[in-house]
């Protein structure tokens, strides 16, 4: 039984993947396929974990921002609110 069936039945593995180990298989070069395969895959991950980064940068940029506006409204109003009193 060829090497593809059950990963396509198992829905772990991406289509593109099993249909590069099923070629692979027929023309008898599985051991050549499965090396690109897993670089393929590594680039990808890859990619995916650089745009995380390059999203994450911004997105906690913004929440350090509303931290120190907050921490100066908190120290600045009751200081305005005092000096409205007098």
């Amino acid at each position: 039984e060829s090497l593809a069936k059950p990963l396509r039945r198992s829905g772990y593995f991406p289509i593109s993947v099993v249909e590069m180990i099923s070629v692979g298989e027929e023309s008898n070069s599985l051991d050549r396929v499965l090396p690109e395969i897993a670089d393929s895959l590594e680039k990808r991950t890859f990619r995916r974990l650089d745009l995380f980064v390059r999203l994450l940068e911004p997105i906690m940029l913004l929440v350090m921002a509303i931290l120190v506006l907050a921490v100066v409204m908190a120290l600045l109003v009751p200081v305005l609110k005092s000096s409205t009193s007098l």
